[in-house]
């Protein structure tokens, strides 16, 4: 009997065993999961920057934050995690992993190449800036002070998800898809261009758009499309006749409305946003939180919101990467 029940253990044993992996496999599992349990809270840590790109590297929560179990079991969310950094220990903190960035002179020279401007993520650089002022979010919204809570819209949505393209409709011959959460737009197989819209239609608003091009590029961003007319279009380029660049207002069959002169604005090496205030038949531009200046174009007063990129030869090829669709509706209190 002895033998039999022996016998049977070995048999359930080796029949609930788990296959074996390889070191490297069973690391990117634990990785790509390693999180999961902070999302059921912190959902949008699984698309904010820092977050992404430091789990790529095998840089959990618990990495920095410590194992935090109290403020795991937590349901009032009362509990904080074991390890929180004020803003004054976030740049030792960072210097922990990122010797490089204790160089205090590369440090200096890109405040001075950033102080007074915007950067892609909505903060302005001043002197007393911190590693997280220019380098993603991280949650820090939701940790701000009453004040600072006030002065930051509360009705920004998110047009594209992180995720997917649900929401959007392409048309023409160009690629468009989803990539570590940026829309990736393409030329086609033969240089192709073409465009991405909302489904939904849009008035008056407020629109901020993040993203980064491979150069040469021209893409852009339409603003009021009906399908007879597709409206006045944001430009993403280097024109040279007439001289314009990014952040200029193009109408179809009429040219160029507005024309940003200054080169200096835009960041052909990283991350951009534009954002615009769409109101009537006045258009308002800024490139990375300098404005570019207000132009009225007439045209439909609703529409699509679409991104553009333009056909090229087909042996050179280009791509657009959006991380970040953002709108705010204007309704009659914000028009007065």
């Amino acid at each position: 009997m002895t033998l039999v029940l022996a016998v049977l253990a070995w048999a359930l044993a080796v029949c609930f065993a788990e296959p074996p992996q390889d070191e490297k496999t069973a690391g990117k599992k634990s990785n790509s999961n390693a999180n999961t349990i902070c999302y059921v809270c912190h959902l949008d840590l699984q698309t904010e920057e820092i977050a992404a790109v430091h789990l790529e590297k095998a840089i959990t929560c618990d990495k920095c934050h410590g194992p935090s179990t109290h403020h795991l079991h937590d349901e009032m969310l009362m509990t904080k995690p074991d390890l929180l950094f004020g803003r004054a220990e976030v740049d030792d903190m960072c210097g922990s992993c990122h010797q490089d960035h204790k160089d205090p002179q590369a440090v200096e020279v890109f405040r001075k190449k950033w102080l007074g401007r915007t950067r892609p993520n909505g903060r302005a650089i001043t002197q007393e800036s911190v590693c997280t002022d220019c380098h993603g979010t991280h949650n820090i919204i939701k940790q701000m002070g009453a004040k600072a809570q006030k002065e930051q819209p509360a009705d920004w949505v998110a047009v594209f998800n992180g995720r997917n393209l649900a929401g959007w409709r392409p048309s023409g011959a160009a690629s468009w898809t989803v990539k570590r959460s940026c829309i990736i737009a393409a030329t086609g197989p033969n240089g192709q261009g073409g465009d991405l819209w909302t489904e939904a239609l849009y008035q008056d608003y407020l629109l901020s758009l993040t993203f980064r091009a491979e150069w040469p590029i021209h893409a852009g961003i339409w603003l009021r499309a009906q399908d007879h007319d597709p409206g006045p279009r944001i430009e993403i380029f280097d024109n040279r006749k007439p001289l314009a660049f990014t952040g200029s207002v193009w109408v179809p069959e009429k040219g160029l409305a507005l024309a940003n002169l200054r080169e200096d604005l835009f960041d052909k090496e990283g991350w951009n946003t534009i954002s615009v205030k769409v109101q009537g038949y006045r258009i308002h531009v800024w490139l990375n939180g300098e404005e570019v200046g207000v132009v009225r174009i007439s045209g439909p007063t609703k529409g699509k919101i679409g991104l553009h990129i333009e056909g090229r030869p087909a042996s050179k090829t280009t791509q657009l990467c959006v991380r970040e669709v953002l709108i705010q509706q204007l309704g009659k209190r914000q028009e007065n």
